[in-house]
């Protein structure tokens, strides 16, 4: 429950200091619900990232990270491609034992051109045994979505999240695997 508060109170906290161009996104699943908010710091693509994701019977897990986003070939590019590292604390329920790990990974988002409103996306973030601590060896972190932009500065979409670790070197645990439906929203 401290765990939740303290996620909760960082994301807020984001949230209310926002300058422009920032974007919060939501998505459900039938057991699990994450929150992701995203602002640029710095006009040549540099990006902040707050997440939290609660699965109900298996695992908390908050993040900050910073990506390098920017148009993956020449300007104006459907193709958005960012890079960049996310310092993830993973609290799973099944008495594992807590910890953090440092994953690098990219994300991915493909607005298409003749139908500029339909959109394809995605994440990996590895985090595998040397930049993991405490009782965490390793962490995989990956999603893919499908949406529709329903106004310039909301999309919607369905997607579907893989995460799984390793804690004190066992074997790997699926910490979330759920397809969800998610809203995008972008100021």
């Amino acid at each position: 429950m401290r765990f939740q508060r303290t996620a909760l109170f960082l994301l807020l906290s984001a949230a209310a200091v926002a300058a422009q161009g920032a974007n919060l996104d939501f998505n459900l699943a039938s057991n699990a619900a994450a929150v992701d908010y995203t602002a640029n710091l710095t006009e040549s693509g540099l990006e902040g990232d707050l997440l939290y994701l609660h699965h109900t019977n298996k695992v908390d897990i908050g993040a900050a990270g910073v990506d390098l986003i920017g148009n993956a070939s020449p300007v104006g590019s459907p193709l958005l491609f960012g890079v960049g590292a996310k310092l993830f604390y993973i609290n799973p329920k099944g008495g594992q034992g807590s910890g953090s790990a440092l994953g690098v990974g990219a994300r991915v988002r493909y607005t298409w051109p003749t139908y500029n409103r339909f959109i394809l996306g995605g994440q990996l973030w590895y985090a595998p045994n040397i930049v993991s601590f405490q009782n965490v060896s390793h962490l995989m972190f990956a999603s893919v979505d499908a949406g529709y932009e329903v106004l310039r500065n909301a999309d919607v979409y369905v997607g579907y999240r893989h995460v799984t670790g390793s804690f004190n070197g066992s074997q790997d645990v699926t910490l979330d695997t759920s397809f969800m439906l998610g809203l995008s929203l972008t100021f």
